[in-house]
């Protein structure tokens, strides 16, 4: 009996987590807006790329040697 409980139990706090939404009717998502990129003072999207790489730079060049 305890474990047919604690199963509904479960699966209506599951339910609960799963229905309900973090974002607000109207607004939208605070998550969503601040995603989006910052522009500069004359409001230009910026043209410099990312600088990331998987391996350092000392890594790669051994990597090419052998």
């Amino acid at each position: 009996m305890k474990r047919v409980i604690f199963s509904l139990a479960f699966i209506f706090s599951l339910s609960i987590f799963f229905t309900t939404s973090s974002c607000s009717r109207k607004t939208g998502c605070p998550t969503a807006e601040n995603v989006q990129v910052k522009t500069n003072r004359k409001g230009e999207l910026p043209t410099r790329r990312g600088n990331s790489s998987l391996f350092p730079k000392q890594m790669r060049k051994k990597k090419r040697g052998r």
